[in-house]
């Protein structure tokens, strides 16, 4: 004898209830944790970048001095008799022309490098120092003279894009793809640096840097910067960076007097190159390039050592560029907690001359065994400025 119709029913209605149940509560569960992530939701919306043309190799842009400002004009004080008289007294010849043994020196051969000419707030003060000594030649003088004649002058563009392939071992072998890229709004800047394992459709985890803020005469000026790890589908908390007028706000909330020009871990990639546009002088084996450098736990000077100048194998040939490698970090070397050093890791750096000193590899170790290489993976993509665009004099 079969169950009654109404115990069928019974068992049915249960059933039933508790499927209604168990989805209310995952609902209800889920909806929570949105609410829950939505206060981590990135703060810094992204400025949407339009690539039109891949680059070309081609010799560094200079960087075009801004016009020296005008000279006072003398004071002119009341005429004595002695200087109505002398007024009054035909002029002297001219000097005559100087032998050509005393003529100035020949223009460099477009092989030598560049030297550009600093504004007055990016000069060093030993350069400022040494330039107003005797005979020295005046800054724009300088750059005109040196400046190769088939060489572009130097505007930042409105979007670049370097993509990467990625290969390492992290206990176990790993795959992925990573992107370096530069929006430009007037003097607005964002740097993205977005790098994922795993399948690009489907990633295992990421980790996306965003730097924002304004473009000066001595380079970037940032004012926000932002860290997000992910891994599957779960968020981690965004780190960030706020620097105020003479203070640096860590992911903490700490507060501490802000290095003189500091870059946070996206925008120095762009800064170090433009450093070596405004003086490719310093791009020279067994020469270092230092940077105050703001983490989201402390500011440091990172220092890097130029070790090598190397033709890398890309999929467009091969392209001349110089190794950068970094040295640990002096206050990573007195913290011995894990955790405080997991964002402090930096990375070796190809960067080529070729095109506008970009980072065309980049090469992290952490450990012995681990490790992450990426490498271009095609040309990069540009969109250039249009005339007259509204940037600091040094870079017009």
């Amino acid at each position: 004898m079969g169950p009654r119709p109404w115990r069928r029913r019974l068992a049915l209605g249960t059933v039933v209830a508790t499927v209604l149940l168990a989805h209310a509560l995952l609902t209800r569960g889920m909806i929570s944790q949105m609410e829950g992530l939505a206060g981590d939701a990135p703060t810094i919306q992204r400025m949407e970048a339009v690539m039109v043309a891949d680059m070309r190799l081609s010799a560094p842009p200079v960087v075009v001095a801004a016009p020296m400002p005008p000279s006072p004009a003398p004071v002119v004080a009341a005429a004595a008799p002695e200087a109505a008289s002398a007024a009054s007294t035909p002029a002297s010849k001219p000097a005559p022309e100087p032998p050509a043994s005393q003529a100035s020196a020949p223009e460099p051969a477009a092989s030598e490098p560049v030297v550009a000419a600093l504004t007055p707030a990016s000069a060093p003060q030993s350069a400022a120092s040494s330039a107003s000594e005797p005979g020295d030649t005046p800054p724009t003088a300088v750059a005109k003279a040196s400046a190769p004649t088939d060489a572009e002058a130097f505007e930042w563009p409105l979007a670049t894009r370097v993509t990467f392939k990625a290969e390492g071992y992290i206990r176990g072998p790993i795959y992925g793809q990573a992107q370096v890229e530069w929006v430009r709004q007037g003097t607005r800047y964002q740097v993205h640096v977005d790098a994922s394992v795993g399948p690009s459709f489907a990633p295992l985890g990421s980790q996306r840097w965003t730097s924002e803020g304004d473009i000066t005469p001595a380079g970037l000026e940032p004012k926000r910067f932002e860290s997000i790890n992910k891994l599957l589908i779960s968020s981690g908390t965004p780190r960030r960076v706020i620097f105020h007028p003479g203070e640096v706000e860590l992911a903490d909330g700490k507060r501490e007097p802000k290095l003189p020009m500091v870059q946070d871990p996206a925008s120095h990639y762009i800064q170090l190159a433009y450093q070596a546009l405004l003086d490719p002088t310093l791009m020279r084996v067994g020469g270092t390039l230092s940077m105050p450098l703001a983490w989201t736990r402390k500011q440091d000077t990172v220092v890097y050592d130029i070790e090598a100048r190397e033709e890398l194998d890309t999929p467009l040939g091969k392209i001349d560029t110089f190794r950068l490698k970094p040295r640990p970090l002096a206050s990573s070397q007195k913290d011995n907690e894990k955790e405080k050093q997991r964002d402090e890791i930096l990375a070796e750096i190809w960067i080529a001359p070729s095109l506008q000193y970009l980072p065309i590899r980049m090469l992290l170790r952490q450990g012995k065994a681990n490790y992450l290489d990426m490498k271009m993976d095609k040309m990069p993509q540009q969109t250039a400025a249009p005339p007259a665009q509204d940037v600091p004099p040094a870079q017009k």
